[in-house]
């Protein structure tokens, strides 16, 4: 409910309670929704790597626990589009790196 508020830390927080709680009890299922819900947030702050550890434990845990497919499915394609989130950032800062060499210097 924080996240669709705006209060994302607060998301986080309770969320990262949630996962705890899951984890420590052995709660595949709960876990796995707290991380994909948790990766989003995290998304949505731009920590992109702490998404992509999420949404990576959110498809251990769904298929771990049994989970439909089209739960594991959204994982998926969440991992896939953090991935290529951080390989554009990456692509990005290289040609900046690039751009700001004096010409004719290489590394």
């Amino acid at each position: 409910m924080q996240q669709y508020r705006g209060k994302l830390d607060e998301a986080a927080a309770e969320l990262s309670h949630c996962i705890d709680e899951a984890e420590t009890h052995e709660w595949d299922s709960i876990a796995g929704y707290a991380r994909q819900h948790r990766g989003k947030v995290y998304f949505e702050q731009g920590n992109l790597e702490a998404a992509l550890a999420d949404f990576t434990a959110a498809v251990f845990l769904r298929n771990k626990s049994g989970a439909p497919e089209g739960q594991v499915e959204s994982s998926l394609i969440a991992v896939a589009v953090v991935e290529s989130f951080i390989q554009e950032k990456k692509q990005k800062r290289q040609e900046s790196d690039d751009s700001a060499r004096p010409s004719g210097q290489t590394e």
